[in-house]
């Protein structure tokens, strides 16, 4: 199980280094292209970047106070304030305005340098250049447009604008983060102008706010002025006002008059609470005892009369008169003396308690009529009180009113007055909303252009465009490259590949096989050859057809060096069935009037006039003839088929060209004639997508494929390129064999 999982996981390394080595493959294989792309570029680049002008760039720094410093405070002139973070904002815009930027164009006269201003140097070449243009062409001043006048102040106007676009163009503010400082930046062909710009847009921006606030201080001084005089006014109208009401009331203190009086209306009104308590209570009794007039005993049990101290004296003198009876009649009987004594001061006793009780109750009557005087006096003394009250708090509410225009009518004025005094204390003080922490000095080395970096990464740009433009062509290139991509594509199998041989007008000399000096195109020939006779060992055929997909892809000559290979070992002939445009007679610089195939099929001449033999090789020639008017009826003709079957007969191969597929159907129709086929392909020219057309046709009519011919590939490139020289050694190893002429018996018998 662990030997499983590990070659599966060692399958996408397999394909990602198949990958990689493709890529590398197909940067060598463009490597010459891209390195020139680059190089050039990189030349261009480096020309445009030293015919710039150096650029300088000058930075002075700035703080800027969170609020305006006041004389009259030393903590503010110090002060910072990191909290406001829309003031701060504000200001950098500020610094980047128009403004600003105008009054140091203003103030530098930057419309009249040219850095700012080409007009000035440009101009004058324009109208030299017009000049010269009308000057040849006459008849353009017709179509000459008269430029728009425009007044003085608009040509100004316009000037200024472009100058300050430029301007601020070059111009950099930018804060420095979590500080209140602030650099301002500048760039210039001088660094003298680059400094002094930088400074003096510092120096501007706090001039401006310099001038603005004296502005403003002098403004609100003067406003301050007229509001104080008009409040001190208005005070001493409502003061004016307050002492009138009061004499007219005949008042001295409102408030303390106001006071007394509530004072004696909560006293008079405890009063006639603790009046209302004791006429309640005298009421109480009286009515009490007035119920128990007859009844002494019950007179005396109310709690009132009994705590009163004659009542308790008197009820004393009984109780002891009680006691004293009561001893004596332990000793002495009813009739005694003393117990009769004892029994008159009693009687005397209750006598005096009844008339003393009856006393009372007469004046508990007196004490309910008194409380009920004092009472009703107390409340008439209340009623009275109470207007005198009203009256009073309605003074007091006119009073209060006059009292408060009066204090706000001061605090207004006070307010002012103090504001006023301290505007015009500080009015002259000149406090700066910024400073120069570090200012502005010339630079030394240029800012821009980067020239090195420039060129750095226009090679590297034009490099990496050169490699994607070069994986782009390779992945559109869907060609043929090298001799493995033909089966793992076409899924049958390669006879062989013929070289790419070098020649004028591409017409390669038809005895090319045998040349000693392209031993790798015979190899390649031969390698042709015994692939065929191998796929047909088993088979009895004896005629192939060699044909193409497209026009010139070099059927003809590997139909014509195929039957060299086969004449040599075979007795073989060549048929030049492309009655379209026939190329096998002006190969072996035949005649134009000698007769061929056409002319055998029609019976106007016999073989022997048709056929040409090739003392060179040795190889039999049935050219195409006149080429006929209905070059596939022809073909398709008994005639034809009956000959076919005769040289058959007479030879042991029979090599046939004829028109490419794509082009004509004749293909299609010769190959049910014949036993087998052969498809020839250019490299690096031909679609794969056309190849596989034309042998799914093939197949489609039963025909039997061989296999396919490799034309005129790039033997060192493919090797070196494609990661498979096999093929280019081996031809390689050709070359270096010794001379061959013909074949061996010995190979004949192999083959």
């Amino acid at each position: 199980m662990e030997q499983k999982v590990s070659a599966s996981s060692a399958m996408p390394q397999m394909e990602q280094l198949i990958d990689v080595k493709q890529i590398w493959l197909t940067l060598l294989k463009y490597k010459w292209k891209i390195l020139f792309f680059s190089i050039m570029v990189t030349a261009i680049a480096s020309l445009v970047a030293l015919s710039k002008p150096s650029i300088y760039t000058a930075t002075a720094t700035l703080m800027i106070e969170s609020k305006q410093a006041k004389a009259v405070s030393v903590e503010e002139v110090y002060g910072l304030d990191t909290r406001i973070n829309e003031y701060f904002l504000t200001q950098f815009e500020i610094l980047k305005s128009d403004s600003i930027a105008l009054e140091v164009i203003r103030k530098l006269d930057l419309t009249n340098n040219p850095e700012f201003n080409p007009a000035l140097v440009e101009e004058q070449k324009l109208l030299d250049i017009s000049f010269d243009i009308y000057e040849l062409l006459p008849f353009l001043k017709g179509l000459r447009k008269p430029a728009p006048e425009l007044s003085e102040d608009e040509a100004s106007y316009r000037l200024e604008q472009r100058v300050l676009a430029t301007f601020k163009s070059k111009l950099a503010i930018s804060p420095v983060r979590k500080t209140q400082l602030v650099n301002i930046s500048f760039s210039s062909t001088s660094p003298a102008l680059a400094a002094q710009v930088a400074n003096e847009v510092g120096n501007v921006y706090i001039e401006s706010n310099l001038d603005s606030t004296m502005q403003v201080a002098n403004k609100a001084s003067g406003w301050l002025n007229e509001r104080v005089a008009k409040l001190k006014a208005d005070l001493q109208a409502s003061e004016a006002r307050l002492q009138a009401f009061l004499r007219e009331e005949g008042l001295v203190d409102i408030e303390g008059v106001g006071g007394l009086a509530s004072q004696e209306l909560n006293e008079l009104t405890s009063q006639l609470n603790k009046a209302r308590d004791r006429r309640v209570a005298a009421e109480s009794l009286y009515n009490l005892a007035q119920s128990s007039t007859n009844n002494v005993a019950r007179i005396s049990a109310v709690p009132e009369i009994t705590n009163h101290p004659v009542i308790r004296d008197v009820k004393l003198a009984v109780s002891n008169a009680e006691r004293k009876i009561s001893d004596l009649a332990k000793r002495y009987g009813p009739k005694h003396p003393k117990m009769k004594a004892a029994q008159a001061e009693l009687k005397s006793a209750q006598k005096n308690l009844d008339r003393e009780l009856r006393q009372l109750v007469k004046g508990i009557g007196a004490e309910m009529s008194a409380a009920r005087q004092a009472e009703n006096t107390i409340r008439r003394e209340i009623e009275g009180r109470k207007a005198e009250f009203q009256e009073l708090t309605v003074k007091n509410a006119r009073y209060s009113e006059y009292q408060r225009e009066v204090d706000s009518n001061k605090q207004l004025y006070d307010l002012f007055l103090n504001r006023y005094k301290e505007t015009s204390a500080s009015s002259d003080f000149g406090s700066t909303i910024a400073r120069f922490t570090d200012v502005a000095y010339q630079p030394l080395l240029p800012s821009a252009p980067k020239r090195k970096l420039i060129v750095l990464m226009a090679f590297v740009a034009s490099f990496g465009f050169g490699c994607v433009v070069a994986f782009v062509l390779e992945a559109l290139n869907d060609s043929f490259t090298n001799a493995k991509q033909v089966e793992t594509t076409l899924g049958v199998s390669l006879l062989g590949i013929l070289p790419l041989v070098k020649s004028k007008k591409d017409k390669l000399p038809t005895y090319l096989y045998y040349d000693d000096k392209q031993r790798a195109f015979s190899e390649g020939v031969r390698t042709i050859r015994t692939g065929y006779m191998l796929s047909n060992m088993n088979h009895d055929n004896h005629s192939v057809l060699v044909t193409s997909s497209e026009p010139s892809e070099g059927k003809t000559t590997s139909a014509i060096n195929l039957a060299f290979g086969l004449a040599q070992l075979e007795k073989t002939i060549l048929i030049d069935c492309d009655l379209r445009r026939p190329a096998v007679a002006k190969r072996f610089n035949l005649p134009a009037a000698q007769p061929g195939l056409a002319n055998l099929i029609a019976g106007t001449h016999t073989f022997e006039e048709c056929l040409v033999k090739d003392e060179t090789s040795g190889l039999d020639i049935l050219s195409a003839g006149l080429v006929p008017p209905n070059p596939q009826e022809l073909l398709a003709s008994d005639r034809f088929g009956l000959l076919l079957e005769k040289l058959k007969q007479r030879y042991s191969r029979i090599v046939i060209d004829t028109a490419p597929c794509q082009a004509v159907s004749d293909a299609y129709l010769l190959s049910q004639k014949v036993d087998s086929c052969i498809l020839v392909t250019r490299a690096e020219h031909t679609r794969t997508g056309v190849v596989k057309h034309t042998l799914g046709k093939l197949v489609q009519q039963g025909v039997k494929i061989d296999g396919v011919i490799l034309n005129r590939l790039n033997l060192k490139k493919a090797a070196k390129y494609s990661g498979h020289g096999s093929y280019y050694e081996y031809y390689g190893y050709a070359e270096k064999a010794p001379e061959t002429a013909k074949v061996t018996k010995t190979e004949k018998e192999s083959v």
